[in-house]
């Protein structure tokens, strides 16, 4: 059950700019490449929630919905799972409502959206030190919520470029205790191509292959259970989910350590 990918965003995202990237297109291609699972998590705000940016205001759940119509009738095979990536800015505000929640076959929260100042991460939040500090302290919030399936892309700082540096100032024994705490809520922690520049195909100083690879070992000492998410916005970037596979088989993962929504035959939206 590596064969997988639950962070796939479709044109129903107001960030998904290529008219290509529709649930039948990526379908087509899961299966071209070998998926078993594909997950649909496009942005959702839920309008029973305060505190939308003018981004998310129209991202509601009626608006992720359209998707249901846009799902072929034969899906080659391939199971078919519709959620969502919200977010979440702190002091416990969370953009969905449990009642949405357990509508869709899951929730992904990111930690580490820091480029949405003012609305995520505090405008006046810059330094290395600041960045981690606050994806430690919203990682374990996050745990708290018990309608939450994964957190996405966790510790990847986005928009920020120096990333050895902020992943630096977070020691393994912080580490250890923000997944044991996910651990034990049964919360899984996501693989992202974006954790991989090889995978990017991009040259960076900023981080490289390494960075992250003792974070997921700690995750998986912690006893965590794990997705993995290509974290597509076109059709053109599924293909990473191959050469993620491959690292995380490089890592010694088994199926034993994928989370159940990829192996759970239950589908809520079928």
């Amino acid at each position: 059950m590596l064969s997988h990918d639950i962070h796939v965003h479709t044109i129903i995202s107001e960030c998904c700019h290529e008219p290509d990237a529709t649930p039948e297109n990526y379908i087509r291609l899961a299966k071209d490449l070998g998926l078993k699972v594909i997950g649909f998590s496009d942005h959702l705000w839920d309008s029973a929630v305060d505190g939308a940016s003018k981004w998310y205001s129209t991202q509601n759940f009626d608006h992720i919905m359209q998707i249901k119509d846009m799902i072929p009738v034969d899906t080659q095979g391939i199971k078919v799972l519709i959620g969502c990536e919200t977010e979440y800015c702190g002091n416990g505000k969370i953009g969905i409502s449990p009642k949405v929640a357990k509508q869709l076959d899951f929730v992904l929260v990111p930690i580490s959206h820091v480029h949405m100042k003012g609305f995520v991460l505090p405008s006046w939040m810059n330094t290395p030190e600041d960045i981690a500090n606050t994806m430690v302290k919203y990682f374990k919030d996050v745990t708290n919520f018990d309608f939450i399936t994964g957190i996405a892309h966790p510790f990847y700082p986005l928009g920020h470029e120096n990333i050895d540096g902020i992943i630096s100032c977070i020691p393994d024994d912080v580490f250890m205790e923000c997944f044991s705490m996910a651990a034990e809520k049964g919360i899984s922690i996501e693989i992202n191509a974006c954790h991989f520049p090889s995978i990017k195909g991009v040259e960076t100083e900023t981080y490289n292959d390494e960075t992250f690879l003792n974070m997921f070992l700690i995750a998986k000492a912690a006893g965590c259970k794990f997705h993995l998410g290509s974290d597509a916005h076109s059709i053109d970037v599924l293909p990473r989910i191959i050469k993620l596979q491959k690292i995380v088989e490089d890592l010694g993962f088994t199926d034993e350590d994928i989370h159940p929504i990829v192996t759970d035959n239950a589908i809520k939206n079928s």
